[in-house]
């Protein structure tokens, strides 16, 4: 285990913040790992293999709240003035107006950072009243990832692609405004403030968090979770669609981001690898 910067969400459930490098976790999906949220639902966590499948982005669990859920993980008390949250969300849910994803709060209880969604865009604002927007994709897995730098710049990148050899967004951010003041000491991620009027399910998995870099995106269609895409990807995904007993990937297999694991994933990454 490398000396830390940040804690991983591998699977969602691991909920933890900001020190130094990368930890990976494989945590078990249980309710325990739930704060708050009166009326989650009972499929609200799980695995692709519960008794209600939750479609996952990489490892093992995802996190759905369903429609009348109110139901969010929150992270440990930290206290961080420079902060860059990564997680992602499937938006699958529609017909709603405006529903919160994740609410960063200072030591007093007060938002310093909102990402909501409202059926087109992801909306981030600020507690100084700094706003901005990106599009989002519907029934899709959407990378985001933010950066609060207190007195700095608020910088966000949603669906931006990952230069892994120079460890760094090939483009420019999304959005970018003021920050404002104070620090982040906790972050609730889910339907804190439930879900806005829509139907359907927000599914959110891999969040990370780092206090000075960039967290940075997944490898798409890496199944194996080495850092690579190969032939050995597609065997991954075929195990986890025809063995029997199934044998889950332990990467990124959801190679369309469609929210489901099937024989298009491995035709897709036949595609990217061929």
């Amino acid at each position: 285990m490398r000396s830390m910067e940040g804690v991983i969400f591998g699977g969602i459930l691991a909920f933890g913040l900001a020190f130094a490098q990368v930890v990976h976790a494989q945590p078990e999906c249980s309710m325990d790992k739930w704060s708050g949220g009166a009326t989650v639902p009972a499929n609200a966590v799980g695995s692709p293999q519960s008794a209600s499948p939750v479609a996952r982005y990489s490892e093992f669990c995802g996190l759905a709240v369903s429609a009348g859920a109110s139901g969010y993980v929150q992270s440990p008390a930290t206290s961080d003035a420079h902060y860059f949250g990564r997680f992602y969300a499937h938006l699958g849910a529609t017909g709603g107006t405006e529903a919160n994803l994740l609410v960063a709060y200072d030591g007093d209880d007060n938002p310093v950072v909102t990402v909501s969604y409202d059926g087109t865009n992801l909306n981030f604002d600020t507690a100084n009243g700094g706003s901005g927007s990106a599009p989002a994709e519907a029934g899709k897995w959407n990378l985001v990832e933010f950066e609060f730098n207190s007195g700095g710049d608020f910088n966000v990148w949603v669906n931006q692609d990952w230069d892994f050899v120079g460890a760094a967004y090939d483009s420019t951010t999304i959005a970018s405004f003021a920050s404002g003041t104070g620090t982040i000491t906790y972050v609730r991620l889910g339907a804190p403030n439930g879900m806005g009027g829509f139907t359907g399910a927000f599914t959110f998995d891999a969040f990370e968090a780092h206090r000075t870099t960039n967290v940075g995106a997944l490898r798409a269609c890496d199944a194996e979770g080495d850092s690579d895409v190969d032939i050995n990807d597609v065997l991954a995904v075929v195990d986890e669609v025809f063995a029997d007993p199934v044998i889950l990937s332990s990467g990124q297999p959801d190679c369309d981001s469609n929210g489901s694991v099937n024989i298009n994933d491995a035709l897709a990454i036949v595609d990217l690898v061929f």
